[in-house]
């Protein structure tokens, strides 16, 4: 079927979206359900079709109108240079955390072979990516054993060299101290959950999302963790929540970092240098 036919679908049988979010998203669809990109539109590239594909676009077009991320229908979303495999147990990957991401490959960039931990890798796409643009060795931990199944998929696109653990961080005991640590870790009180989005609440997973009471608790954590298992002039990366930076640079009082912006302007990566010096 050519490709300006299946968009042209999306557009009209799709509901419940404005028109704007309705482009974006049957876009977004087309790309990671069929590999099509805006020139293949632009060309009417052809899709090959048949029965099983148009019983399933029919199904997910049903899903895109009662608003499922279309991650889940197409169980992947892009992110930094390639196509990761999510599900709803892991939280769909955001542009933020590419952007910490490309921020500790431009800064650790070396010859030298560097052991980087992951805390909390959900569906691996950090550690994954680290992997592949930095010499090192690399370990993912997340408490979640079905996250470590999706991330144990993602772990083909580095021909498995990714070590992905389940387990608490309070509980794991590493066998070599780390060059970097990197952690996106629950940061939403629950307290705030009045504040997130719908969609989100509905589909994402809960334990990815929303800490206790703190919201710099996981935080704590890992600084202990890190004072014991980060090599001397180490550094950790951090994806932070922009409304709860002051405490964070209260717990960081005694140490060498730096806050650095999105590109939505809010405060949203931290990094501490030297740690243990």
């Amino acid at each position: 079927m050519q490709s300006n036919l299946i968009y042209a679908e999306l557009l009209k049988k799709v509901k419940n979206y404005s028109d704007n979010e309705l482009k974006n998203i049957s876009l977004k669809y087309l790309y990671l359900k069929f590999n099509l990109s805006s020139s293949d539109l632009l060309i009417n590239k052809t899709v090959p079709w048949n029965k099983k594909t148009q019983e399933e676009f029919k199904i997910d077009i049903k899903k895109l109108t009662n608003k499922i991320p279309v991650q889940h229908i197409t169980g992947s979303e892009f992110f930094y240079d390639r196509v990761f495999h999510v599900s709803d147990k892991t939280l769909i990957p955001r542009p933020e955390t590419e952007e910490l991401v490309d921020v500790i490959i431009k800064s650790e960039k070396s010859n030298h072979k560097k052991n980087i931990l992951d805390i909390g890798t959900g569906s691996g796409c950090i550690a994954v990516t680290l992997s592949n643009h930095l010499t090192s060795n690399v370990i993912g931990l997340d408490i979640s054993k079905a996250a470590i199944d999706v991330a144990n998929k993602n772990n083909t696109l580095t021909s498995n060299k990714v070590s992905f653990i389940t387990s608490k961080i309070e509980n794991y005991i590493p066998e070599e101290p780390f060059d970097i640590i990197v952690s996106n870790p629950p940061y939403i009180p629950k307290s705030d959950e009045d504040k997130v989005d719908k969609n989100v609440l509905i589909h994402e997973p809960h334990r990815a999302l929303f800490v206790g009471s703190d919201p710099i608790y996981f935080y704590k954590i890992i600084l202990e963790f890190s004072k014991k298992h980060l090599k001397k002039n180490g550094s950790i990366y951090f994806e932070v929540n922009q409304n709860y930076v002051e405490p964070i640079k209260n717990l960081l009082k005694e140490t060498n970092f730096e806050v650095l912006k999105d590109f939505y302007g809010n405060k949203r990566f931290v990094i501490i240098k030297g740690l243990n010096k």
